[in-house]
Formats: structure tokens, sequence, C-alpha cells
């Protein structure tokens, strides 16, 4: 091959690897990283799994007590999103700076269930029932960080069944942990999230919404998060796009009635 020849097609075959597909050159997107109540734990891998890496990677979730994740986020952890349990954390820290102003929204209204294990469960109707001897042993979310827990609380003090019912009570981190405590035989009865019931072997019994405060759950993006456009597409389908969907069928109901 002439020489000239030979250099040309080597700068062309340089310049091709090089520069490769679109978006292929420099360095590795950042994954974009959720912190999410312990009650999306069955709901946001499903929204994930549609929403897929249509403009990046993105983390595995972290799944927490929201009060435990707000200390996180307070503490420099690397987030971008923060999906609460309740609208009260999110709103805190964007008072306190840690989440961008502007940016808490409502995304979801949960509800309280009550879960009875099988071995119990002909003996449970109500939370009334709570009170009879065959239960030992009532998982609640610790309400000192967990939402669900502090609705869980509310309920059973507006039912009159706090106070008698203290010497049963266990308190569980997050309130998939009070839901594993039932679905593990550890505990006989536990005040759960419904987006965490379907499939278990436990049943669920109705709790009476009107015993305790509205579950509506709220969301911020994080204010130091480096992926703050990606953090607000992935919000935009969370609340209008198929995430809307996903979360309905996983029992949350939209955030306004």
């Amino acid at each position: 091959m002439h020489r000239a020849t030979s250099l040309a097609l080597m700068t062309l075959l340089a310049f091709a690897g090089c520069s490769g597909r679109p978006g292929d050159a420099g360095p590795a997107r950042a994954p974009l990283r959720i912190a999410a109540a312990a009650d999306l734990q069955r709901a946001l891998p499903d929204v994930l799994a549609i929403y897929g890496d249509r403009d990046g990677p993105v983390a595995p979730p972290t799944f927490g007590a929201s009060g435990d994740l707000a200390e996180q986020i307070r503490g420099g952890a690397p987030f971008d999103v923060f999906l609460s349990a309740d609208l009260t954390l999110p709103k805190a820290l964007e008072g306190e700076g840690h989440v961008e102003a502007g940016s808490v929204v409502p995304y979801a209204r949960g509800s309280l269930v009550l879960l009875v294990h099988p071995d119990v469960a002909a003996a449970v109707g109500s939370l009334a029932d709570l009170a009879k001897p065959e239960i030992r042993k009532v998982a609640i979310a610790n309400p000192e960080v967990a939402p669900y827990g502090k609705a869980a609380r509310a309920a059973l003090e507006k039912a009159g069944l706090w106070e008698p019912l203290q010497a049963k009570i266990v308190p569980a981190g997050s309130v998939s942990q009070a839901f594993l405590h039932v679905e593990e035989g550890n505990a006989d009865a536990a005040l759960v999230s419904r987006s965490l019931v379907a499939g278990a072997k436990s049943k669920a019994v109705e709790v009476d919404p009107a015993l305790y405060p509205p579950r509506i759950q709220g969301l911020g993006i994080t204010a130091k998060s480096p992926n703050k456009a990606r953090a607000r597409e992935f919000v935009a389908f969370l609340l209008r796009g198929g995430g809307r969907r996903v979360l309905a069928g996983h029992g949350f109901a939209p955030p306004q009635p």
C-alpha cells in the first residue's frame, strides 16, 4: 500500500476509534441516587423497571425509615432524590437548605392496614381485637423516625388502645421491618403500609382512615445533587408518567382526593 494512503487510513481509523457513538466519549455519567421510604420497597423497583436507563444509569435505591434517611441527607449522603413517607420531612429539609427550594411536592397518599399472622388470623377482625390474649406481640415502625409508626400510634391512641397495648408493642426500625416481624412469625400483628401487603401470607385487616392523619407522601431534590436535571426527569415520570400507574397498582392513591 502506498505510504500516503496507509497514513490516511490509520488517521481515519484512529479518529473513528476515539469518537465512537454519540455519548460514548468522556467519563461515564454518575448514577441517579434515590433515598426511598421503606413503604416503597415493593413499588419503587417496579417504577424503575419501567423507567429504565432512559437518561442514564440509576443506582439501586436506598430504603429506610424516612427520618433516618433525612438524617443521612443532613449528614451529606450523596442522594439526588428523597422519597419520604410523609410531607413533613422533605419540607423540613427544604427549610434547612438540604433540599432544593421549590422541589418539594406530594407524590402519593398511603394508608394503614393491620397485618395478622395466619396462626391468629381467625381471632382478629379489627384493631380492638389486638387486646385479646391470643395477640401477644404487635409490631409498629418506630414513631420517632418512621411516619407509618407515627400513624400507627395515632390510630391506636384514637382507638383507645395505645396504653392498654403497651406491654405488647414491639418497635421496628421501619414499616417494612414491622411487616417482616409478622411474616416471619416474630409478632402476631403489625400496623403497616397497604403497599407492602400484596402477596403476603398474613391476613390484612382494614384500618379506619379516620383514626390517623392523611398519609400524604412527599419528595424533594437534594440541594447538593450533581444530577438535578435527571432528578427532575425522574420526578416528572413519577408524578405524571408511568410511575403514577405503578404506584396505584401498589395501593397508593393520588395525593389529592
